[in-house]
């Protein structure tokens, strides 16, 4: 998880010279370890993806999904859907507004750091109007307004919030294991590999590895391998080098996306490559390894980043 605050909220603090409960200390006062906090109902995270930051209030867990209410903070913007928050219920200086009617569900990958915990009160109305029930306030709380003219800023913020929310909910997943949705060798062999290799621009023994499915692809290449084999792309991503679902998840936890961050930075790919290449290697190690339990996978991510920490260290103080 990141290690700051975001900016807009940061610059907020300091302008209004109360930045005490929105520092890194203050938080893990509330909250805990930042590295350690679990998702939870009711828990308000800054999501991220993209170069898109976006605050938002956890609804209910949805497997690889979080269902949430998108939280606007200078400026704050408000509408008849929408609840207007004061200081007095929450850790930051200024009213915000939880937009319930803007709620959707986004990947929990894009979650990268807690923020606040609101009262259950608030939670549940938002909840509720979600679901078509609007209930009176909670106290310290008002009800939003619509917007009383064409020019007034809460449409902007609206629309703002819109797109943030889009790009969020597109974030990739981690692929999962697939009961052979795909026969790539078979597929590879009707079009003949050739086509395959002059697609995917790859040497020859890179293509055999993915058809094989010994070696994970991009998003960008799996939507080239479907339009060339006629498949989904979700099938070719499935089918080569997918993970077990559990495995899966784990990955997408915020406790590693400071992790995945770092490793991206060091590859020089995205963050979603580097978090699919750190699965692959636990995955790896975990098979060689014995034992009819099943795998503790935060374990074992923690093992692999540990020996790949060592192996760079290693090659760096042999000028590798």
């Amino acid at each position: 998880m990141t290690a700051e605050l975001p900016d807009r909220l940061r610059r907020l603090a300091e302008s209004l010279q109360v930045p005490r409960t929105l520092t890194t200390a203050a938080v893990r006062d509330r909250l805990g370890d930042p590295c350690q906090v679990e998702p939870a109902t009711g828990q308000v995270w800054q999501a991220e993806w993209d170069n898109v930051s976006q605050l938002v209030l956890l609804l209910s867990a949805e497997w690889r999904h979080w269902r949430v209410v998108p939280v606007s903070v200078e400026p704050t913007g408000e509408d008849d859907q929408s609840l207007v928050v004061s200081p007095d219920c929450t850790t930051l200086p200024v009213e915000v507004t939880a937009w319930a009617g803007l709620t959707t569900s986004i990947p929990t990958g894009t979650l990268s750091r807690a923020i606040d915990n609101w009262s259950a009160n608030i939670t549940a109305w938002c909840a509720d109007t979600l679901a078509g029930t609007i209930r009176t306030p909670p106290p310290g709380t008002r009800r939003g307004r619509l917007p009383v003219d064409p020019f007034d800023s809460s449409i902007a913020v609206r629309a703002s919030l819109l797109d943030s929310l889009e790009v969020l909910g597109a974030a990739p997943l981690v692929p999962v294991q697939a009961a052979q949705a795909v026969n790539l060798k078979s597929a590879a062999a009707r079009v003949g590999l050739p086509a395959v290799i002059t697609a995917l621009g790859l040497p020859q023994p890179t293509v055999m590895k993915i058809v094989q499915g010994k070696r994970p692809v991009t998003r960008q290449q799996a939507e080239v391998l479907a339009q060339l084999l006629g498949y989904a792309a979700e099938e070719i991503m499935a089918t080569t080098g997918g993970l077990p679902a559990d495995l899966a998840v784990e990955l997408e936890q915020p406790r590693w996306r400071t992790a995945w961050r770092s490793f991206a930075r060091r590859l020089g790919v995205s963050e979603d490559i580097a978090r699919l290449r750190a699965g692959t290697g636990t995955f790896a190690m975990a098979f060689r390894q014995t034992g009819g339990d099943a795998p503790d996978w935060r374990r074992r991510i923690g093992q692999w980043l540990a020996a790949s920490s060592e192996i760079e260290t290693s090659g760096a103080e042999h000028g590798e």
